[in-house]
């Protein structure tokens, strides 16, 4: 494995992030902000802050995709942003309950969210510094936090072992996944509506959050889950314990491709994927960061292959299994592939030595080395399947070929496959004709007694009547009937003709794909209509017909203007988030939103009324609009408060009587010293408020 660079810091390794301008971030646990280029892997800067160390188990540092903002847990004060360009303190919060647990910063770098002990998440936003929602609770701490990379869903982890996705454009929609066994330490979303959860058990669980399932729980690590990184298109998945353990998986099948494929002595704390340069970065705790590189040795196999030197290239590949998935592997393959096919012919010609020395570069791969020994060790039984086909014995041709599954690999195999394929098509011809049994009878006989055969010759000369009507079914195109009749008579599923419905009905899936692909949905329905004829693909037509009536219905619904449908879809079917006019709303929707948040950080719910005014006949909107004017209202007492405490006071009992007691004015509560009065108090529920008739001043 290529380790491209070895980093030796003082401290335990808290955070690495892969920056925008070809940059990498490391952080150590005393608050040491390192930046580093990474072609080639050189500090270019830093800064180091006077907060105390924090515990390197937590979340407790992490920094935004342009390197701007650093954000940090300070031990029992909170939590600190910098401005890491200009190395200078930004904004501190201080609105949990207890110390923060664990922080994330949005990939768009808007938004903080913080995880605290009291069990509740707050987003703070990076352009105010202010405290712009309060996410539903969890019983026990907020240990882990992920946004998802279109900044409409936020996932938090606690120690209840229990994960809340909330969808953090409206506010109006969570789920909770239930079914860890232990306290939730680290989260990761990855393309296709699906969350990967790591715990204190080691546990890996892949998560489809829409429908609060899981998809599919990975192979257990040896201790507790301490890092999760992907690959840029979220295919392989590495992670990291506390026994110094990176594994890795293969996310497209969900299977470990390898327990240890780094092992360090040391516990691992971080995991970062950086694209540029595809560095596997690993921090650990004792203070070291090695780069490694494992695409990198795809170009060190291609030289070896170019030498011909395949049994290095193989052992490559066994040291570094991520090669299996390389274009170069696939090179060394189709070698593998060449070589054998020579070997066979060689074989055939009575010449084994030839074919030995042909292979013996393959001979150092364990799966080929046993194709080798089945071959070679089967040559003398090769002369007598070779003489008996020729002789068309049949019956020990191809009892030979069952023992022997390599011969099926030669030329001669296939010379009594086409004997078979010729005889039996001529046999269902005659089938048909009237006393045609006898004639079909006798032109079988040579392939009676063949286990592999006699399935097909027995539906042919025992159910004729069976396989007559088969045949009309198809004439007729009625394949729905005929693949009927094939379920109730298994048999018929061997026939040729029936695996050419079976393609054509694989060809049909393929065009409604492209037809949806391409944006011509009524055409995707007739085809899918066609589709659901065939019963082994009923349930992809109805997929893909539901699909493309829907994003015709969106279409239809956008031209309209009506945007109210088309959100009442999209919380039934969340893959319309992927369609161009579902992104358009959402980006309109985001930028008011941004804009609102700087009038309700001046308490001006004036114009936050005005600009929100097109989104007031979206109900799934309301919650988010509502939160807003909660953030106003608060300046509006915070500001009141300077004057006159007794403001404060006025502002309060307004605001409660309103919203009830809940995460936005307990602060002020507990400055006000009400907060025993209130201790017992309880939320409004949003959907009861109507924003529309909120006043404009609270206070």
């Amino acid at each position: 494995m290529i380790v491209e660079k070895r980093l030796q810091l003082h401290h335990p390794i808290v955070a690495i992030k892969g920056l925008e301008g070809d940059r990498v971030a490391i952080v150590d646990n005393n608050y040491t902000v390192r930046f580093f280029s990474t072609d080639p892997i050189e500090l270019v800067g830093g800064f180091k802050t006077s907060i105390q160390p924090c515990d390197p188990a937590t979340m407790c540092c992490d920094l935004s995709f342009d390197g701007k903002y650093a954000a940090m847990i300070v031990p029992k004060d909170g939590a600190v942003v910098y401005d890491a360009v200009e190395k200078h303190l930004l904004f501190r919060f201080r609105r949990h309950e207890g110390e923060v647990e664990s922080l994330k910063i949005s990939d768009s770098h808007e938004y903080l969210a913080t995880g605290g002990q009291d069990g509740k998440t707050f987003i703070w936003s990076l352009m105010t510094g202010r405290m712009v929602a309060s996410l539903p609770h969890h019983s026990d701490f907020v240990t882990a936090i992920d946004f998802s990379s279109n900044g409409q869903w936020i996932a938090t982890g606690g120690f209840d072992r229990r994960v809340l996705v909330t969808n953090i454009s409206s506010l109006s929609q969570w789920f909770r996944l239930s079914g860890h066994g232990s306290a939730i330490t680290v989260l990761k979303f990855i393309e296709g509506h699906r969350l990967v959860v790591g715990d204190k058990d080691g546990q890996i669980v892949v998560w489809d959050y829409f429908n609060s399932k899981p998809i599919k729980r990975l192979k257990k690590m040896f201790d507790t889950v301490t890092d999760l990184a992907t690959t840029p298109d979220d295919r392989f998945l590495f992670a990291s314990d506390k026994t110094g353990a990176v594994s890795l998986y293969d996310l497209g099948a969900y299977t470990l491709v390898s327990q240890r494929y780094f092992s360090f002595g040391k516990s691992v704390r971080r995991l970062c994927y950086i694209d540029s340069g595809n560095h596997l970065a690993v921090g650990l705790d004792s203070g070291e960061v090695s780069f490694n590189a494992p695409f990198k040795e795809s170009s060190i196999m291609e030289e070896m292959i170019e030498k011909g030197d395949l049994a290095s290239a193989y052992e490559l590949a066994k040291e570094n299994p991520l090669l299996h998935y390389s274009d170069a592997y696939i090179k060394l393959e189709s070698l593998w592939n060449d070589a054998f096919k020579k070997a066979i012919e060689r074989m055939e010609a009575g010449d084994k030595e030839s074919a030995k020395t042909l292979l013996e570069p393959f001979n150092v791969e364990k799966s080929k080395r046993l194709l080798i020994q089945q071959l070679l060790n089967g040559f003398e039984e090769f002369q007598r399947f070779r003489s008996a086909v020729e002789a068309k014995r049949y019956q020990l041709a191809y009892s030979l070929a069952a023992l022997y599954p390599i011969f099926q690999e030669s030329h001669y195999y296939a010379l009594i496959e086409e004997e078979w394929n010729r005889v039996f098509a001529k046999a269902k011809k005659l089938i048909l004709q009237n006393r045609g049994e006898e004639m079909a009878l006798e032109l079988l006989k040579p392939f009676r007694g063949i286990s592999s055969k006699g399935v097909l010759i027995q539906t042919l000369l025992t159910d004729r009547e069976i396989y007559r009507l088969f045949i009309k079914l198809i004439a007729k195109k009625d394949f729905k009937g005929a693949m009927d009749l094939a379920k109730r008579h298994p048999a018929i599923m061997q026939l040729g003709e029936y695996k050419k419905i079976q393609r054509i009905a694989d060809a049909l899936e393929q065009k409604a794909q492209e037809e949806l692909a391409t944006g011509h949905y009524a055409e995707a329905v007739r085809i899918a209509s066609k589709l659901q004829e065939f019963p082994g693909h009923k349930e992809m037509a109805r997929e893909l017909r539901e699909k493309a009536n829907l994003y015709a219905s969106a279409m239809r619904y956008f031209a309209q203007k009506d945007y109210a449908a088309i959100y009442q879809m999209l919380e039934r079917h969340p893959y319309l988030e992927e369609t161009k006019i579902v992104q358009d709303l959402e980006n309109s929707w985001k930028k008011a939103v941004k804009k609102a948040e700087l009038y309700a950080a001046q308490g001006d719910t004036e114009s936050i009324r005005e600009l929100l005014a097109p989104f007031v006949k979206l109900p799934q909107k309301r919650f988010k609009i509502v939160s807003l004017f909660k953030q106003a209202y608060i300046a509006q007492i915070e500001r009141a408060a300077k004057e006159d405490r007794s403001k404060l006071l006025d502002g309060i009992r307004a605001y409660v009587d309103i919203f009830g007691v809940d995460d936005e004015i307990w602060p002020l509560l507990k400055t006000g010293g009400l907060q025993e009065s209130y201790r017992n108090g309880e939320a409004v529920d949003i959907i009861s408020i109507d924003w529309r008739a909120l006043p404009d001043r609270i206070v």
